[in-house]
């Protein structure tokens, strides 16, 4: 590799784009080079397979809800390669059977859905991270959504491959976050060997978007006490 910058892989949730990042990344600074990776497959292990040919030799991972699980599983697949995570609003146990069909509902009318998660997603306050949301949605559209909520439908249990993830890791939460309660995150951040759990006041699904200056601010303090006493 010629460049000594720590490299960021980032995985936008469910019906996103780097937008929502975008806050974060600007705030990172020079020591960080950010890549922003979108998969949509009907599996998480074929996005697995495809993130990790295009991802660099070693990085750091993000994922927020659905990119956060797709983010564990690209872990446990590759954990040399992945130095340190930063997971939101994923919940690491398999999917349950009998759930609402969000990839039907994004193949059949996906302007329903998408309105309806927007009508969910941020905490109420916060308009302008709903309507931003809706933007990126209508930019990724129905079909790959569907994709992506397949994939999120059919994951396998993570927390069972926990002990192999032994890479620091950044658990951060809205505090009121109406899709994966906080306990959830709480939960996954205890049964991971080495992670930090932080929770954000006023805070929904997408705390990178909704909470941008607090999201920045814990994980570049996070990445410098990682990172300044490994080189």
């Amino acid at each position: 590799m010629t460049d000594s910058k720590t490299q960021i892989v980032f995985i936008p949730a469910l019906l996103c784009d780097e937008a929502l990042y975008a806050p974060v990344i600007e705030r990172l600074g020079d020591k960080f080079q950010a890549h922003v990776m979108i998969s949509p497959k009907p599996s998480l292990a074929e996005s697995v397979t495809d993130i990790l040919a295009r991802a660099p030799d070693k990085f750091v991972l993000v994922g927020t809800s659905y990119a956060g699980n797709l983010a564990l599983e690209i872990a446990i697949a590759a954990p040399k390669r992945v130095t340190a995570l930063w997971l939101m609003g994923c919940n690491p146990a398999a999917a349950e059977p009998g759930g609402p069909d969000l990839a039907g509902g994004l193949t059949a009318t996906p302007e329903a859905v998408i309105d309806m998660l927007g009508g969910i997603i941020a905490h109420p306050d916060n308009a302008a991270a709903a309507a931003t949301f809706k933007k990126m949605a209508h930019r990724i559209g129905g079909a790959a959504g569907a994709l992506q909520a397949t994939a999120l439908g059919s994951r396998p249990d993570a927390v069972s491959r926990f002990g192999v993830l032994t890479m620091p890791a950044l658990v951060l939460w809205g505090a009121d976050d109406a899709l994966v309660p906080v306990a959830v995150g709480k939960a996954m951040a205890d049964g991971l060997p080495h992670a930090h759990f932080h929770v954000l006041p006023t805070c929904g699904h997408l705390p990178t978007l909704e909470k941008p200056e607090a999201s920045a601010a814990l994980f570049t303090e996070f990445l410098n006490g990682e990172f300044h006493h490994a080189h």
